[in-house]
């Protein structure tokens, strides 16, 4: 009999305590597909602002540490960056203002005007919001249409559009948009304590770095942040087709001043990506998580093991009484092992969907199954069951036909 099907005899024999040992696999595997999802989610929300806007070099301050502290730079920098090879440089302001929430109307009845919460704005030009933003499927807009509308209400002074994939906290737009501009303080949207228009809306997402956005254009964003209009964010570096990013980011790292960077989209994400997973607290706890998951697997996968071998060291000694070798004996612990970790990964897997899913759709964290997690969750989940296998062999070989007589 082979190593294989030894061990599928023994995982079939003791089917109770195989189910048990199999759910702490398939336990152990939710685990780290959730964290593995959640920091995947947090590297997705760090770009996800630069992944809906159109550039192939990005213009910040040279203070620029991470989208939450993007100081501004001089408006000028935009038309020097005007080199050979650009098409266009489109200006962008991004900031946080204090957000309230009118009355609103459900189907259990009205909620009273809600507190003070913190929302971002993205400030652009009304005219260039086709050119701005993505437009299409995943995109901002779902058509260069829809943008041309949403800028032209855009134009009115203090008008705002909302992220229609915003916390409920901040809102529906579609009740939003029914509000009088000039209704009563319970009846208002206020932005900053001043009276504001949602004239509409457009589709970004929320995920670790805010929960609600709003839209508008540069002069209502200068007029509620109380910003000086000759400063910008950023600067949306437009390529002429066939120009090269990395020879048109050298020419203008020559031509701007020392207080602008130039990025190229890779760079921006990338840097973006580093300060969220491995500078904040979120994505180093997330990492730590993931290891204590595994080490948590291969505790209670060892602890499962060692007691199925203690009970059937008899029948361990008859296998060596018959004359089989310790390296059978590890074989067939090893591949108790894999099959076990087989055995858990499926149930598992299948559950991770279904919380991706529920965190995708109603947590708004962008989790999602990708076949490098897959695959390498399935690697991990052997490599946690061999390790286990690996400290419980020593068991098997304490086994001594002598004590069946």
């Amino acid at each position: 009999m082979t190593p294989l099907r030894l061990a599928w005899a023994n995982l079939v024999h003791k089917r109770t305590r195989t189910f048990i040992a199999a759910a702490g696999v398939a336990f152990a595997v939710v685990l780290v597909f959730m964290e593995l999802g959640m920091l995947g989610g947090v590297g997705r929300t760090a770009t996800m602002l630069y992944d809906k806007l159109q550039f192939d070099l990005l213009i910040t301050s040279s203070e620029y540490l991470d989208l939450s502290r993007a100081p501004e730079f001089p408006r000028a920098r935009l038309s020097q960056a005007r080199v050979e090879g650009v098409d266009d440089v489109i200006p962008v302001s991004f900031g946080v203002a204090g957000w309230r929430a009118p009355r609103q109307e459900s189907v259990f009845g009205g909620t009273e005007p809600g507190g003070q919460l913190s929302i971002n704005i993205v400030a652009a030009v009304p005219d260039q919001l086709a050119k701005t933003f993505a437009v299409g499927k995943g995109g901002a807009f779902a058509s260069e249409e829809e943008a041309a509308r949403a800028g032209v209400k855009l134009k009115q002074l203090d008008t705002f559009l909302l992220d229609r994939r915003s916390k409920p906290d901040f809102g529906d737009v579609n009740q939003l948009q029914k509000l009088p501009p000039d209704g009563r303080a319970g009846e208002a949207v206020r932005v900053n304590g001043m009276r504001a228009s949602v004239v509409g809306g457009f589709d970004l997402g929320t995920g670790f770095s805010w929960n609600g956005m709003l839209l508008t254009s540069e002069e209502t964003y200068t007029h509620f942040a109380m910003r000086p209009r000759d400063a910008v964010h950023f600067g949306l570096v437009q390529l002429k087709p066939g120009a090269d990013p990395v020879a048109v980011q050298k020419q203008l790292r020559a031509t701007l001043p020392p207080d602008v960077k130039v990025y190229t989209r890779a760079e921006i994400n990338a840097a973006e990506r580093n300060y969220w997973l491995r500078l904040t607290s979120i994505g180093q706890f997330l990492l730590v998580a993931v290891i204590l998951a595994i080490v948590v697997g291969v505790i209670f996968v060892y602890q499962m093991m060692a007691a199925d071998i203690r009970n059937m060291l008899p029948e361990y000694a008859t296998v060596k009484a018959l004359g089989y070798r310790p390296p059978y004996l590890t074989g067939v612990v090893l591949w108790q092992a894999v099959l076990l970790a087989v055995f858990g990964y499926v149930p598992g897997f299948i559950a991770a969907l279904g919380l991706y899913f529920v965190a995708s759709t109603y947590g708004g964290i962008p989790t999602a199954m990708t076949l490098g997690a897959a695959v390498g969750v399935l690697a991990l989940t052997c490599f946690m069951c061999l390790a286990s296998g690996l400290l419980a062999v020593r068991k098997v070989h304490t086994a001594d036909p002598a004590d069946l007589f």
